[in-house]
């Protein structure tokens, strides 16, 4: 595979940025203090283990999404071999 604009690959370089965002989002859950506590943290441990899964599943969302982009920028092609046909 060929690339019609090779140097647009260069970006690839800047799906850094949302695993670097990513990486250094920290969002602490509040705690609240109620009676039957032993009930809200298995609530809140469920939550966080979904909303982690939620989170990691986005990004790699916005990276499949933004790497396609940058090929189609780079417009790739196959170069055609020409084949030699023998006449008999």
């Amino acid at each position: 595979m060929q690339f019609k604009h090779p140097e647009l690959l260069y970006a690839l370089f800047l799906l850094l940025i949302p695993i670097i965002v990513h990486l250094f989002q920290f969002r602490k859950f509040q705690k609240v203090a109620f009676t039957n506590v032993a009930f809200l943290k298995e609530i809140n441990l469920q939550t966080r283990k979904s909303s982690q899964l939620k989170k990691w599943l986005t990004l790699l969302t916005r990276l499949l999404f933004l790497t396609a982009i940058i090929f189609a920028f780079a417009q790739p092609y196959s170069a055609k071999k020409k084949c030699f046909k023998f006449k008999i």
